[in-house]
């Protein structure tokens, strides 16, 4: 067996909203870095170990996978008009709702799919969006007197316009990047610089309580000297597992990939803060461990940029790079390769149970957690809670939140 932190294997189900296919379970081999046993404590003692702090809080199916669809005029649950018709009611909500109690102003944007294909408006527009996200909430360590005065469904609505936001982002870009993949595959790999597979999978829990149980916080943990030192600025290949960005407003390489001239210096920050949370890379092929410098174009801008602005780019508290906590298990898969497993992965819209497995693939109860509802059910079920204006202890509908393996 190839060595694993702890000898336990992440693993990830995954699972069709619609019920077309078998939930497929995918795993990684997880190394014994720093940032991977901060990441590992902080998950269990947050959100799925036997005592965690949040009472084994909701996953947020909404925000999870991105960058799926593989065309333009693919089908997949949720695509550009499913995404532009939630970040519109969440806008109308806090344009009548918030804007009558405050003195901000409203927000003048609407979102239509042909609107987001426009290379005409798509960035300036996604920009504006995301600082009225930033200016509504402010930072985790200074959320703003706008964020805190708001009543929880108008909340709910700015939460919504960061992550239709970045998801919508994630759909553009991913099949410009898959477009251009098929015009380059004829090139050697080294000349490409394409991706044949583009996507995203967050593992995040920043739903609201819509199952209408008061969950326990989570809490935020701050980086030490050795976390910082597994970042490299290195390339990463399709199936990374790396932290999640637990903070507000962008990184750093997201502003200048951007080029957001509306972002305020306040809400840009390097990666600095551990909740559990997680992201998956599902962009591929890729290649693992060459210097990022030499191999991704526009690194050497990038790194001019930050060079300018008074940052180090090999300097890991800058977070230029990545920190890779683990890799697929592909020993698991022998008659897969990245590309089939992707397959299988992107044909599903929901995860419906993470944790921790034993070297026999049994799954570790008590580092483990259920979450039988789709995410179809669950905006359903926010936007429900929000009419009905309830935030007591009782269910808000009859679906099945989770199915912990240790209740």
């Amino acid at each position: 067996m190839t060595t694993t932190l702890d000898n336990e294997r992440f693993f990830v189900e995954f699972s069709d909203g619609r019920g077309r296919y078998e939930p497929f379970t995918m795993y990684w081999n997880i190394n014994d870095k720093h940032i991977t046993r901060f990441w590992k404590a902080k998950l269990l003692d947050n959100y799925i170990g036997i005592n965690n702090r949040t009472k084994h809080a909701l996953l947020d199916k909404r925000y999870m996978c991105r960058g799926f669809m593989f065309s333009k005029d693919g089908e997949y649950s949720r695509d550009v008009k499913t995404v532009c018709d939630e970040v519109n009611y969440a806008i109308q909500i806090l344009n009548i709702e918030y804007s009558q109690i405050s003195d901000y102003p409203k927000i003048d944007l609407h979102f239509t799919p042909e609107r987001c294909w426009n290379e005409e408006y798509f960035r300036d527009d996604f920009n504006q969006l995301h600082h009225h996200f930033e200016r509504l909430i402010g930072q985790i360590w200074n959320l703003s007197t706008h964020y805190q005065q708001m009543s929880r469904k108008c909340q709910w609505a700015v939460h919504c316009l960061n992550n239709a936001c970045h998801e919508i982002e994630s759909l553009i870009h991913g099949i410009i990047e898959i477009e251009r993949w098929d015009k380059n595959k004829h090139l050697a790999p080294q000349h490409r610089h394409h991706n044949e597979r583009y996507g995203w999978c967050g593992i995040s829990y920043n739903t609201p309580n819509f199952d209408g149980i008061r969950h326990g916080e989570k809490k935020y943990f701050d980086y030490d000297e050795e976390h910082y030192n597994d970042w490299e600025t290195k390339t990463i290949s399709w199936g990374a597992l790396i932290p999640y960005y637990s903070q507000l407003g962008k990184n750093l390489r997201e502003v200048w990939h951007d080029g957001d001239e509306y972002i305020d210096d306040g809400n840009i920050s390097s990666h600095c803060l551990m909740t559990g949370e997680c992201n998956i890379c599902l962009t591929g092929p890729g290649i693992d461990d060459k210097p990022m410098i030499d191999w991704i174009p526009g690194e050497k801008e990038f790194a001019k940029w930050l060079e300018e602005r008074g940052f180090d780019y090999d300097d890991p508290k800058v977070g230029a790079g990545y920190a890779v906590m683990g890799k697929p298990a592909f020993e698991l898969f022998p008659d897969d390769d990245w590309l089939s497993l992707d397959d299988k992965i992107k044909r599903c819209d929901n995860i419906t149970a993470i944790g921790f497995v034993d070297r026999s693939l049994n799954v570790c109860e008590t580092r483990s957690y259920r979450y039988d509802y789709t995410w179809q059910e669950q905006y359903k079920a926010e936007c429900r809670m929000f009419r009905q204006n309830k935030w007591d202890n009782t269910a808000m509908h009859k679906i099945k939140t989770h199915k912990g393996w240790h209740d």
